[in-house]
């Protein structure tokens, strides 16, 4: 267990939204899992309020003065709004709060898949081969295969199956036409790597460290090429793919490997000018080569996420880690605040000066 000493104890407003598609079932998973952030908050001396909405975050915060309170924003979108979570923290900004997670920039690009791809490349940060289409026609040869479609802006694995992997130039005309016809978007097409899939933790701010790995195990699916995390896997609790990819959270990697992840996901990181916490997801190759396939700067954290899970392996629990994320933006608001003082005083200063020279 990581002791806390001499934390900052902030008043914090957990802003927290709905969706009204939620069923009975999940209204009442999201209560708990709220009643179970703000206990663990407690616990430590922080005074916390929950500020709940659907939409609009203006007047949830309503009445709340930016100067005393942290928002815990704890928004992983909107309901029917692609980029939601990017809009809640612009809005935010506006009104003047400091909040945990990361700036609207940063979740607006992890959302456009393709231009993150682009930055991944512009980098040499090795990502998949990968080209965005808007159109079924705009695919005249690709001659990489297998490759995985995917569509462009959705979050939670929406649109992968395992027929998202496509083996020649018919099915993968046939599977963008699907993804442009269902999600009314384009879709991204890359270069399907079979092998093992690593996610990875990191944390803070200047000096960001690398959480314990955590790997997909796939041992119970004998095909390669459906080896991948789908949405049945992530969401529903009836399929075959809910019970047969578990999570190993004790990887095996040599010493060289998990420098180079190490390496890649840090320099991820800091290219996505990430803040406080995020994901990122590796595929690796029979070649041990690994790839950046998903950066995920909104990553679930609930008691039992995947994250979560990487900060117990680190030795935190559920409240000590909730609560190094409160502290890091408790500092961005005190060095905001100092630099505010000490231009302050420089203008004094030379009001001060310019009098005295009159």
């Amino acid at each position: 267990m990581q002791a806390l000493k001499n934390h900052h104890r902030a008043n914090v407003l957990l802003l927290y939204n709905y969706y009204k598609s939620w069923t009975p079932g999940e209204v009442e998973d999201g209560k708990k899992h709220t009643a179970l952030m703000v206990n663990n908050l407690e616990s430590l001396g922080y005074t916390v309020r929950v500020a709940e909405f659907w939409k609009d975050v203006h007047s949830a915060v309503h009445g709340y003065n930016p100067a005393e309170w942290i928002v815990f924003n704890w928004c992983e979108g909107i309901e029917g709004e692609v980029g939601g979570d990017a809009r809640i923290c612009r809005d935010l900004d506006q009104l003047g709060f400091t909040y945990t997670g990361n700036a609207p920039t940063t979740l607006r690009l992890s959302v456009e898949k393709g231009r993150a791809k682009k930055v991944l490349q512009r980098w040499n940060i090795p990502t998949p081969e990968g080209r965005e289409f808007k159109s079924a026609a705009g695919l005249t040869s690709w001659d990489k295969f297998p490759v995985i479609v995917k569509p462009v802006s959705q979050h939670c694995s929406m649109g992968v199956t395992r027929e998202a992997v496509v083996h020649d130039i018919d099915a993968l005309r046939k599977r963008i036409a699907y993804i442009i016809e269902t999600f009314h978007e384009a879709a991204l097409v890359e270069q399907f790597i079979a092998g093992r899939e690593i996610n990875v933790g990191v944390w803070g701010n200047g000096r960001p460290r690398m959480l314990p790995l955590r790997e997909i195990d796939f041992s119970m699916i004998p095909d390669p090429m459906h080896q991948l995390v789908t949405w049945d896997s992530k969401w529903s609790p009836d399929s075959t793919e809910w019970h047969s990819m578990p999570v190993i959270t004790e990887v095996k990697t040599s010493t060289a490997m998990r420098a180079r992840i190490e390496n890649i996901v840090l320099n991820t990181y800091r290219v996505f000018e990430c803040r406080d916490y995020a994901r990122v997801d590796l595929r690796i190759d029979a070649d041990d080569q690994p790839y950046v396939v998903d950066v995920n700067p909104n990553p679930d954290i609930t008691y039992d996420g995947g994250f979560m899970g990487a900060c117990k392996a680190a030795g935190y629990d559920y409240g000590e880690a909730i609560s190094t994320i409160v502290q890091m933006a408790v500092a961005r608001r005190n060095r905001r605040q100092a630099l505010f003082n000490t231009l302050q005083q420089r203008r004094q200063m030379t009001t001060m000066l310019a009098a005295q020279q009159a």
